[in-house]
């Protein structure tokens, strides 16, 4: 499958919106119980924050590989 530079790069800004929207919702989950969202915890132990924050930053990467040259 062949997908455009282009596509691929308004994709990737969709993504890292989303991921801004499911940051945005840690936020207010560690607001109500009173900590920082870097110091939220799922429910097996592991981190909220350090998915969300990998992801945006591998999109990030992304948009970067796509720039022309």
């Amino acid at each position: 499958m062949n997908v455009s530079p282009n596509v691929l790069r308004k994709e990737t800004v969709a993504l890292i919106r989303d991921i801004d929207r499911q940051i945005d919702e840690v936020k207010k989950v560690s607001d109500n119980v009173g900590i920082q969202p870097e110091q939220l915890r799922d429910k097996d132990g592991n981190w909220a924050m350090t998915p969300l924050l990998q992801a945006k930053a591998t999109a990030y990467n992304t948009l970067v590989l796509l720039q022309d040259k």
